[in-house]
């Protein structure tokens, strides 16, 4: 018997047991949706995650307190003073700016909104291109010098607190100071985010004269370009351990770092879960062994005739393994084509982009053979080394 003709005969043992040969493959079609869904989930969401990070500017770096730093701390372990000598002594640092991050109540005409206060310098939006200027300007050098109660407002922001108001010359209440509005801005948020909030900036040294003790969170650095971000976040840290005195007290962290460090995390979690998802696919393959030494019983006699007529061992070998793998094969594309359309279906509500992934469709595939292959090789080789004799006299 060539191989056309097994696997001709498989197809219409399939066939002539529909019901049976489905619920077989149900292991496999189960094992192989899940794998190809969680795969898919994983590689989409990741890089659209990473593309999202990555429009912070990949050149970008943060230099902050170590607060694991054995050294004490105190108000003025930053400065802003810091980020303009920074600026310019190092070659590798195009722009670097001081930040606060605090919560307040802003008050306007129409509405009081809780946001998130940011006060920085003038050079802000050199450093973050995700803030963009839609009308009036961004508070300058001039107004950061002069403590000017200036505020530039995100766009959705000014819309609760003045309604269809021109909000620019306008005064907002932040407990008991007066901010003028100077300008309103469009902000690329993080897609992924869910937290619905609003945000404001405000000039820092400003922002610093409302406190006892001026104090700054952290740094926003923008290097020359990729190549040169190492080197400005080691001379970032090396300029403030000497200026403070304060050896091991600072840190600094790229967004390539993050970016490598997300990479790791939800590549590990999307090993990991389809891993666990693999393991309905070894249950499957379980199932497929099990129907075949059935399908061997059921056939005892028609393996006998077959000997008797000629066919080896080789032939029963290969025409049970075949079916056996045309059960798994079939399994793994009905399931390639649901996990597929679970993640397309998980990806519309969640918002995730669902990502083809080719590699995980050829992986699955092969599982599948392998499945086929390596449950069926009993089976097979039970039904091969029957004796036609007492096959023949098989009841």
């Amino acid at each position: 018997m060539n191989v056309w003709e097994s696997f001709r005969s498989a197809l219409e043992g399939i066939w002539a047991n529909k019901m049976r040969s489905g619920l077989t493959m149900l292991g496999i079609v189960i094992g192989i949706t899940s794998v190809i869904a969680v795969t898919a989930l994983g590689e989409g969401g990741q890089k659209a995650i990473v593309s999202e990070m990555e429009k912070f500017g990949q050149n970008s770096f943060n230099v902050f307190v170590d607060f694991d730093s054995k050294e004490e701390h105190a108000p003025d372990d930053l400065t802003v003073e810091d980020a303009d000598v920074l600026s310019k002594i190092s070659p590798n640092i195009e722009h670097i700016v001081p930040m606060n991050q605090t919560t307040a109540m802003l008050k306007g005409p129409k509405k009081e909104e809780r946001v998130n206060l940011y006060a920085t310098t003038a050079d802000f939006p050199k450093v973050q291109p995700t803030v963009k200027v839609s009308r009036g300007r961004f508070f300058s050098a001039a107004d950061d010098k002069e403590l000017r109660a200036v505020v530039v407002l995100e766009e959705e922001l000014a819309a609760k607190l003045f309604g269809r108001m021109n909000p620019l010359g306008q005064r907002v209440r932040m407990g008991s100071t007066s901010l003028v509005v100077i300008g309103t801005f469009k902000e690329d948020k993080f897609r992924f985010d869910m937290e619905q909030s609003y945000s404001a900036y405000v000039p820092i040294r400003f922002d610093q004269s409302r406190y006892e003790e001026p104090w700054v969170s952290y740094l926003i650095g923008k290097a020359t370009d990729k190549e040169s971000v190492n080197a400005a976040m080691q001379q970032s840290i090396q300029y403030l351990s000497r200026k403070h005195q304060k050896e091991g007290h600072y840190r600094a962290v790229s967004m390539q770092q993050q970016v490598s460090q997300f990479n790791q995390v939800t590549g590990t979690l999307t090993m990991v879960f389809s891993v666990i998802a693999g393991i309905s696919l070894v249950v499957g393959g379980v199932g497929v062994m099990n129907i075949m030494l059935v399908s061997v019983t059921e056939r005892t006699r028609e393996i006998g005739i077959r000997k008797a007529l000629g066919a080896r061992r080789r032939d029963i070998l290969v025409q049970f393994l075949i079916e056996s793998v045309i059960v798994c094969l079939i399994g793994g594309l009905i399931g390639v084509l649901l996990g597929l359309g679970t993640a397309a279906l998980i990806s519309y509500f969640a918002k995730l982009p669902p990502l083809m992934s080719w590699h995980s469709v050829f992986i699955a595939f092969a599982f599948s053979s392998a499945i086929g292959i390596f449950f069926g090789l009993y089976p097979a080789n039970k039904a091969a080394k029957l004796d036609p004799i007492d096959a023949l006299r098989y009841e």
